[in-house]
């Protein structure tokens, strides 16, 4: 058989170009229509109630209870070490590993913590008492609120269906109504210890909480706080654990 000419290889070439730029083009077309529409179905997923689009109560599974339990016993024996800000006489040392460490966060590139208000910590001590998630839902979707709303809105529950063990994102006491307009996210994350009528009882991380000696200061704590300064509430489900 002869061997085709350069010019029909040529020819060939062109013409196999020309069909992987269309295929090309036809899958930049599809890649952008599956954008769109993942957009329009989260937009739409913020004005839909619980258990239409989103998880409800009904998502409180057994195992999903179980794993809550272990997060709230981490969260007590975090509590129990008495850790503060640097400068406050406790464990600030171990912030420092809610932030870089392989239960927290992961952020390894971040500079070692040393001083109060170098990083936002409070989404790190939620991923640290939640250790049995994913590392890249630790990673990638605990570490802010704004993550949190942008990545979980299928895991959001009812104020009024909150449990204990809940990942519960509040405003600031100082919130004003154009910042909760501003910011539908909210401004601090918090884990549900227990509910307490028209509040609830958390523990949480970079705040100003009660410490276990009693004392109000700043680091891992525990404070009530009003269910009107709840932003979001969201449950963990199985399909999230590691």
């Amino acid at each position: 058989m002869a061997r085709p000419s350069n010019k029909d290889l040529i020819e060939r070439v062109k013409g196999l170009e020309a069909e992987l730029m269309e295929l090309q083009s036809g899958a930049d077309g599809q890649a952008d229509l599956i954008r769109h529409l993942r957009r329009e179905v989260a937009s739409m997923a913020l004005d839909l109630p619980a258990g239409e689009g989103r998880m409800g109560e009904g998502a409180l599974t057994s195992e999903v209870q179980a794993a809550a339990a272990v997060a709230l016993e981490r969260a007590q024996a975090e509590f129990d070490r008495d850790v503060t800000e640097p400068g406050l006489g406790g464990d600030w040392q171990r912030i420092d590993s809610y932030i870089r460490g392989d239960e927290g966060l992961q952020w390894s590139w971040e500079e070692p913590y040393t001083r109060n208000g170098q990083f936002a910590w409070c989404g790190a001590f939620a991923a640290q008492c939640w250790a049995s998630l994913l590392p890249q839902i630790r990673k990638k979707t605990c570490p802010s609120t704004y993550r949190l709303w942008r990545d979980w809105q299928a895991r959001r529950v009812p104020v009024d269906g909150m449990q204990p063990g809940d990942i519960v994102v509040v405003f600031n006491d100082s919130a004003s109504a154009a910042d909760r307009q501003a910011k539908p996210y909210g401004q601090h994350i918090t884990i549900c210890k227990e509910l307490a009528g028209d509040a609830y009882v958390t523990y949480e991380g970079n705040a100003r909480a009660y410490g276990p000696n009693g004392d109000y200061r700043e680091g891992v704590g525990s404070r009530e706080r009003t269910l009107s300064s709840i932003a979001a509430v969201y449950r963990p489900q199985a399909q999230d654990f590691a």
